[in-house]
């Protein structure tokens, strides 16, 4: 990749839901931590430049990863913006593109990546993100659009609207931006909503809102969404990294089935 590009993987939090001392990201995903498998997505798309943000049980996570990346400490954890935020040494001064992905989320697809790094040309647009439409969306930030289907925010379900809940376009959390911008967008950052947190689904709006266009990549691969929160998701995830060493798709529907059963139960 001749342009200049980084990568931020945000990889702070505890993960509650995980039942484990371990970090959330360092559960694994067919033999390798889920932040590595985000990593690979980013290096699969040609980002070799790799800034981890790190903050529970830090040291375990950067002894796992080894010295090949630069990292970045979030002490609290303080929302998704304020993980951005950690890392604003590592933007300051870069005027190329930054990536940034969750290091949850062990099943991005490395042409997603590259389609928001394509999308992302200043001065014409200046970040783009990436978004799925879904019947019954999950618990996803809603992508507001205008009448002409520009892009205006996205809201997040805990300050939604009824009208906003119904929206069927969600944010997948994968998110591309100029760095000057994105700076830009990080210093406006403000804390006045329902969790008390800095919200990284602002800095478009504030974007937007200085007149820089924003572009809206969807995605039809809800798989590559999938966000692993919990054991249950843990398990699918390996079972789903594994369906393209099978011979047919029948363990996958296995994994779905047994995950339905598994919540029914529960």
């Amino acid at each position: 990749m001749s342009e200049k590009v980084m990568g931020i993987i945000l990889a702070a939090g505890k993960g509650t839901r995980m039942q484990s001392d371990l970090p959330k990201v360092l559960h694994e995903v067919d033999g390798a931590p889920m932040v590595a498998r985000g990593i690979e997505a980013l290096r699969d798309a040609g980002v070799t430049d790799i800034v981890v943000v790190v903050g529970y049980r830090a040291e375990l996570v950067k002894e796992t990863l080894g010295p090949d990346f630069r990292y970045a400490l979030q002490a609290e954890q303080l929302g998704t913006g304020h993980a951005v935020m950690s890392a604003r040494e590592h933007i300051e001064g870069f005027d190329g593109k930054v990536v940034i992905v969750y290091g949850d989320a062990p099943l991005l697809n490395p042409v997603s990546i590259k389609r928001l790094i394509g999308a992302t040309n200043p001065p014409d647009v200046h970040g783009s993100m990436l978004t799925i439409e879904l019947k019954n969306p999950p618990a996803a930030g809603r992508i507001v659009r205008d009448d002409a289907g520009v892009f205006v925010e996205i809201v997040e379900v805990p300050d939604c609207s009824p009208e906003q809940l119904a929206i069927e376009e969600v944010n997948v959390g994968v998110y591309c931006f100029d760095g000057p911008a994105l700076l830009e967008g990080l210093s406006e950052l403000r804390s006045d909503n329902a969790q008390g947190e800095y919200y990284l689904t602002d800095v478009p709006v504030v974007l937007r809102q200085k007149g820089k266009h924003i572009d809206i990549i969807q995605t039809e691969d809800l798989l590559e969404t999938l966000g692993v929160n919990d054991r249950h998701h843990l398990d699918f995830a390996e079972k789903v990294k594994h369906i393209k060493h099978a011979e047919s798709l029948y363990p996958l529907i296995d994994a779905v089935v047994n995950m339905s059963r598994t919540n029914k139960g529960a």
